[in-house]
């Protein structure tokens, strides 16, 4: 899909994805699930992978979850709460929607969203400066809608974890603040009846300087062994490096 939403770095177009879970299925990988990762790292030489998606999308639900349900293949949904109990979308898309709209080039879109996610109260600001639209087209819902509670619930095969209430970058936020965020995203599972691994987590964002060793002893002392990072690479025990096919080179079409 090319259009005005359409961002290289975030999203994959369908049929790279289902060429690559071809491949990495007819490779004879074994698709892990979040339980099954402490046996798997005592055996790096073993063909594994974890799938992850991030922030709950409905686009998840209606083009990837087929394929993956095709060949029951196991996969994690990284979720923040507060996006799906409102059945409104990320609060970077209703900026990016808003951008598109006043016809903002892609830079300068991407640059205001670089620099407003580091400032979490200039992201409560843009909220209600950025309202949900009152009508959406196919082509919005396609790349912005949340999936539902239930729709959630009727997923098979699936490990749900946290990745904060609100998606706001814990660097950003005072321990206080990080703890509110944690708390209310477990609330959430609780609440809605949704059972959510508690070994792991997703760092919003997951670069380099949206997480610190306070961030991480803060996480570990909640009991998270597994901490999902953006980095192309990590040293450091409990903290791994993810893969999406646009930085390995999969986005390319072959």
């Amino acid at each position: 899909i090319q259009n005005l939403y359409y961002w290289p770095a975030l999203c994959t177009p369908y049929t790279v994805f289902s060429r690559l879970l071809e491949t990495l299925y007819d490779s004879h990988f074994t698709f892990l699930t979040p339980s099954e990762l402490s046996y798997a790292l005592k055996r790096p030489k073993d063909r594994t992978v974890l799938l992850t998606f991030d922030d709950g999308y409905r686009n998840t639900l209606l083009y990837a979850y087929p394929l993956l349900k095709a060949h029951d293949l196991p996969f994690v949904m990284a979720i923040n709460g507060k996006y799906v109990e409102t059945s409104s979308w990320q609060w970077f898309d209703r900026v990016w929607y808003k951008a598109v709209q006043a016809g903002w080039p892609l830079p300068a879109t991407v640059a205001h969203i670089q620099q407003l996610k580091y400032n979490p109260h200039a992201i409560k600001k843009s909220l209600e400066q950025n309202p949900m639209p009152n009508s959406k087209t196919d082509i919005e819902s396609l790349f912005f809608d949340i999936t539902t509670v239930d729709e959630l619930k009727r997923l098979e095969n699936v490990s749900f974890v946290s990745h904060t209430y609100s998606h706001y970058i814990l660097t950003t936020l005072s321990e206080r603040e990080m703890q509110e965020e944690l708390d209310k995203n477990e609330e959430f599972f609780r609440r809605k009846g949704i059972k959510a691994d508690a070994t792991c987590f997703v760092l919003p964002n997951g670069t380099e300087k949206d997480f610190s060793p306070h961030v991480l002893h803060l996480l570990r002392e909640r009991g998270i062994r597994y901490i999902f990072t953006m980095l192309p690479f990590t040293r450091e025990e409990g903290l791994f490096a993810r893969f999406t096919p646009a930085s390995s080179g999969w986005q390319k079409e072959k």
